[in-house]
């Protein structure tokens, strides 16, 4: 059981509010700053989901590579997540202010939202210990 990637499917479907909303808000500055702000959203989105991959599949080969995963993966979902915007503002005339208010917003948003399922432990059904499939 990929333990990871139900997590993060799960957290994409509750934040999907927020990366949806945060474009509908810019649509009242302009398309081109909902444009920017739903790709930005969706880059975001897509790093959370790639670093849950990527701790699923160290998962799966060892512990310590999946603290390995864990401790560089931020880094390197970092790297993925500004990569892609820096190369979406290059081939798409952006709104600036659009663009840095999305990232942060959605960022923090997400992890938040998933702090607080965490809190309330709404991830129980999930079973750490007694998955041998590995």
């Amino acid at each position: 059981m990929n333990v990871e990637l139900i997590l993060a499917t799960r957290m994409l479907k509750r934040s999907f509010p927020i990366y949806t909303l945060v474009p509908v808000l810019f649509l009242i500055k302009s398309t081109e700053s909902m444009i920017t702000s739903l790709v930005s959203g969706l880059i975001v989105a897509s790093g959370f989901y790639l670093g849950a991959f990527l701790m699923s599949f160290a998962a799966n080969i060892s512990l310590n590579f999946y603290y390995f995963s864990a401790l560089f993966g931020y880094v390197a979902r970092l790297i993925y997540i500004f990569g892609f915007l820096l190369l979406f503002r290059n081939l798409y005339p952006i709104d600036e202010m659009a663009m840095s208010l999305t990232v942060p917003i959605v960022f923090l948003s997400m992890l938040f939202l998933e702090m607080a399922m965490v809190i309330k432990r709404k991830d129980t059904d999930l079973d750490w210990a007694n998955d041998n499939s590995s």
